[in-house]
């Protein structure tokens, strides 16, 4: 199992992240299924669509979610989820990084991950953020927008850098 490494860059700032990396990174599941807590779940059959909200808790494989509401939509005649996305609060454990955001797409079918708003992503003393970032897992294509801002980074000079390593 992967280890997450939390290096707090200010403490004051980083307490409540602290806390929640513990409470997720335990219940990480090396599959494609995906599980899902929330305080309320509301069921859309006929449009393809489950929206679960408050204290939302997901994980899939490596990556632990945490949000104030989640949109599942899937595919009704296979019955197979197409994309999962978080909106408030939204806080990501994936791999050995850490990140936050307004808004997370993740694309299933596409393996592609879309955070907008105050895009912030740490790895160890690594760090960028942006007020877009997209993942696309296949390709390993990684694309940063300031988006009216600037795009900032902060990667090891000395050493291998990881902040833009993904395994598929």
């Amino acid at each position: 199992m992967r280890r997450y490494i939390i290096i707090i860059l200010v403490l004051s700032s980083f307490v409540p992240w602290i806390t929640r990396a513990s409470d997720l990174k335990d219940k990480a599941v090396p599959t494609d299924i995906v599980e899902i807590e929330a305080d309320r779940l509301d069921v859309y059959t006929n449009k393809g669509e489950a929206i679960f909200t408050g204290n939302v808790n997901a994980i899939k494989g490596d990556m632990s979610l945490q949000c104030k509401r989640l949109q599942m939509l899937y595919n009704k005649s296979t019955n197979t989820v197409s994309q999962l996305i978080a909106t408030g609060d939204v806080y990501i454990l994936w791999q050995d990084k850490q990140g936050n955001c307004n808004q997370a797409k993740y694309l299933l079918d596409e393996k592609k991950v879309i955070l907008t708003g105050d895009v912030v992503i740490i790895r160890g003393e690594e760090r960028i953020s942006a007020q877009l970032i997209t993942i696309d897992m296949v390709s390993g294509y990684q694309l940063a927008e300031g988006q009216g801002g600037r795009v900032k980074i902060r990667v090891e000079s000395d050493q291998e850098t990881g902040i833009f390593q993904w395994n598929r």
